[in-house]
């Protein structure tokens, strides 16, 4: 818009000038303006056509990592991450949505104290909405068990409740299951899960797997037997037994405790 109107201005300012004493060259300099502001105009379409095709493509590939992430494979999720943060995003939610791939995927390959380093320039650097800011916080309390800093853990738990106070969370739920697990407190886990199960199973869809193993891993600390062979099971109905113990090394006694439910067969 800037280029169009010093380019008017230019324009009217040489019609002024030539039409003085000459209305011919008048006449030429105004075709000429008209034809160059037509081209202009033209052009200035063709930009926000192609800005809108680059967008959905940036939509597009964004949507593609998380599928990539949603299907576990993880190789193919890293590659397209780096290529995307390669190049500069056309908007600050795209970059932070990429660099929240990012940090999945170096928590899926246990690199902890990386991961925790994206969070935290998220946080610090990219403008989000309440939502986007609570996952956020949400993957950085989860990774920051994951690494055995439980001071800055708990710290980052005790932040997000105040910050959800009202609000159901199903994350924060799983976080403070995992957190008390993690820090031998069975009794509380096994109150929080028993509190929170409706919640969880409403938001958080196949990862109440999650929910479940701890849960087990929780009940079989306590010695209830019967309730922890249980939530093995419906653990193992909604993730394969070895992502489980991938994602919390707490829960490998289990695998050697108790029977994974046996996936369907598949049909021919």
């Amino acid at each position: 818009m800037r280029f169009a109107f010093a380019g008017a201005l230019l324009g009217w300012g040489l019609a002024w000038y030539f039409g003085r004493e000459n209305p011919q060259a008048q006449q030429a300099v105004s075709v000429l303006l008209s034809i160059g502001l037509a081209i202009l105009v033209g052009m200035m379409g063709l930009a926000g056509v192609m800005g809108t095709r680059a967008l959905a493509a940036e939509r597009a590939q964004l949507e593609a990592i998380e599928d990539l992430i949603e299907l576990r494979r993880w190789p193919e999720a890293a590659m397209m991450v780096q290529a995307f943060l390669l190049r500069p995003a056309r908007t600050a939610a795209a970059r932070a949505q990429a660099m929240l791939y990012l940090a999945m995927v170096l928590v899926r390959y246990h690199r902890f104290e990386e991961s925790v380093t994206v969070y935290d320039y998220i946080l610090r650097e990219v403008p989000l909405d309440p939502g986007m800011s609570h996952a956020v916080q949400l993957g950085r309390a989860m990774a920051l068990l994951r690494e055995d800093n439980l001071l800055d853990a708990d710290r980052a738990i005790s932040e997000l409740r105040r910050g959800s106070r009202g609000i159901e969370s199903a994350g924060l739920a799983l976080v403070e299951l995992y957190r008390d697990v993690k820090t031998g407190h069975p009794a509380e886990a096994v109150e929080i899960f028993e509190k929170q199960l409706p919640v969880m199973r409403r938001m958080l869809g196949h990862r109440l797997a999650d929910a479940w193993g701890l849960a087990a891993r929780a009940y079989d600390l306590l010695g209830r037997e019967p309730e922890a062979r249980q939530a093995y099971a419906n653990a193992t109905v909604l993730a394969p037994q070895v992502e489980l113990s991938r994602r919390y090394p707490e829960l490998s006694p289990l695998a050697e405790k108790f029977v994974a439910t046996a996936a369907p067969a598949e049909v021919a």
